[in-house]
């Protein structure tokens, strides 16, 4: 009978230690710190006026509705503010495209910068599993990240005359691409891995904030005035012959 109840005793000490154990707590969703200070800031005015176009990612990337690439945008539409007044410039806008502007707009608005970026990712992170349900017998598949993903940032600027939309500079500004490990937090039922994740949101924010800097600050090393100036004039010329402007 003693050597029973010890044997109960165990069993007991073993099955709550068992259902005691911890799981794993669900990570929190870190914070979108998507921010670009600039380096300097002009003491001089410099004498062109910019229509800004709200920053936008390219047709063909359909997330860009939601976060974190909607407040990607968003934010850098207010450093482009930044770096355009440290550099001395007149600003007029954000517009969400040209149709907002008004003709008083576009006689004072000497180029239009449109930026429009252009994220991609390379790597075969997508993972396939399988999960039994008891109550039917069958096995359904699931799907997760698990691997190694790289990022890739390239910023589209275009000056343009704001009369005729004619683009007088195009510069392709491409940053080193980031390589990092993508995995998510939980399996689905199905291949599209929500943003949400805790662990996919996690490695988005870190790593795109990367590009985010790197990116702005290739934008800010070709904001310089000398170039630009000329591309002012180009402008001045396209207006006066596009027979828009009112004397």
């Amino acid at each position: 009978m003693k050597q029973l109840y010890i044997f109960l005793t165990i069993s007991l000490i073993v099955i709550f230690g068992c259902s005691g154990s911890k799981t794993e707590s669900t990570p929190k969703l870190k914070p979108l710190t998507f921010h670009f200070t600039p380096p300097s800031t002009s003491s001089e005015t410099n004498d062109i006026t910019f229509g800004l176009i709200s920053p936008i990612f390219v047709d063909s990337f359909e997330e860009s509705k939601h976060d974190p690439y909607k407040t990607y945008a968003k934010n850098m539409e207010s450093d482009f503010i930044a770096m355009l007044t440290a550099r001395g410039y007149k600003i007029k806008g954000p517009f969400e495209n040209t149709e907002q502007m008004v003709y008083s707009d576009k006689k004072d608005i000497d180029l239009l910068i449109q930026p429009v970026i252009d994220i991609q990712f390379t790597g075969n992170v997508l993972k396939q599993g399988t999960t039994h349900d008891y109550s039917t017998g069958r096995d359904y598949p699931t799907f997760y990240y698990d691997g190694d993903l790289s990022m890739n940032g390239t910023m589209n600027l275009s000056f343009s005359e704001p009369f005729t939309n004619t683009k007088i500079l195009v510069q392709s500004l491409k940053t080193d691409p980031v390589t990092f490990k993508m995995k998510s937090f939980n399996s689905y039922d199905a291949e599209n891995i929500p943003l949400t994740d805790p662990l996919v949101w996690n490695s988005l924010s870190d790593n795109l904030t990367n590009v985010y800097g790197k990116t702005l600050q290739t934008v800010w090393s070709h904001l310089e005035p000398v170039e630009l100036l000329q591309k002012k004039s180009e402008s001045i010329e396209i207006k006066k012959n596009s027979g828009f402007v009112k004397e």
